[in-house]
């Protein structure tokens, strides 16, 4: 069964965090327990937020609800 992550509550980026560039070419392999969403800034950018989740950690149940995705 998958499952999806429902945000209970905001999460808050604040303002002169920085990211760092990412090298060119570079490839992420993500296992098991790794969610992400995209956001988009304009019309020609983007952000995604990956987050690493380990199910035994109980207290994710107050921020997220885990739903199933219905195919």
């Amino acid at each position: 069964m998958i499952k999806k992550a429902v945000l209970k509550k905001d999460i808050v980026i604040p303002a002169g965090t920085e990211f760092s560039p990412v090298p060119p070419y570079s490839t992420t392999t993500h296992g098991e327990g790794v969610y992400e969403h995209v956001v988009g800034l304009t019309n020609d950018s983007y952000g995604e937020l990956y987050y690493y989740m380990d199910n035994l950690d109980k207290r994710l149940n107050d921020w997220f609800d885990f739903e199933e995705i219905k195919t």
